[in-house]
């Protein structure tokens, strides 16, 4: 069909790709909304307030992370890779860079996520068990704590950054093999 806006080999590897960033933010979202099930419980609750900093890597940061980066920012990068294409009529400028937004995404939000939640339970207990202050029980843990930390959103840049990279890439690109056959027209090319 001529007004089709995308043939099946083209949407395919940008599909796939799209739903793998909707599988795993629904995950996120999946793991967010128990997190906050639990840590409304009050004993929990009542351990995230009395260990300050500590508690503070669990509620709000890791909860928050889960939610809004790996569930929120995956469905939207899912999106822009399924409708960049139909949009623009250009097929995504690198699907080897795609494919490395998604595993570095991946990687950086359960990294970012497991480190928070990790040593802020890890420090909390220490605070609580030996009567010390947040910053004598995360000593205790360097240099592994800024070590989880920089790996882990440094994995998450580059997720973020390749993702902006294809995009803006896919947009500026004026190869004419990139242009998807069957696409309506632009605005411009009509007038």
């Amino acid at each position: 069909m001529k007004n089709e806006l995308l043939s099946e080999s083209a949407s395919s590897s940008t599909d796939q790709l799209g739903l793998r960033f909707i599988l795993f933010g629904v995950f996120c979202l999946f793991v967010g909304t128990m997190q906050g099930f639990l840590q409304s419980t009050p004993r929990i609750r009542h351990w995230i307030h009395m260990t300050g900093q500590a508690g503070h890597l669990v509620d709000p940061l890791a909860h928050a992370h889960i939610n809004l980066i790996g569930g929120v920012v995956s469905v939207v990068m899912a999106m822009v890779y399924y409708l960049l294409p139909r949009l623009s009529g250009k097929k995504i400028w690198s699907p080897f860079l795609g494919e490395m937004s998604f595993f570095f995404m991946v990687a950086g939000v359960v990294g970012f996520y497991s480190v928070l939640l990790t040593f802020g339970i890890l420090e909390g207990n220490r605070m609580l068990a030996q009567g010390i202050v947040y910053p004598l029980a995360r000593a205790v843990y360097q240099p592994y704590h800024r070590i989880g930390f920089v790996l882990a959103a440094l994995f998450m840049g580059i997720g973020h950054w390749t993702f902006v990279w294809n995009v803006f890439a896919t947009v500026l690109s004026r190869d004419k093999n990139a242009v998807i056959e069957g696409t309506p027209a632009s605005v411009k090319e009509r007038i």
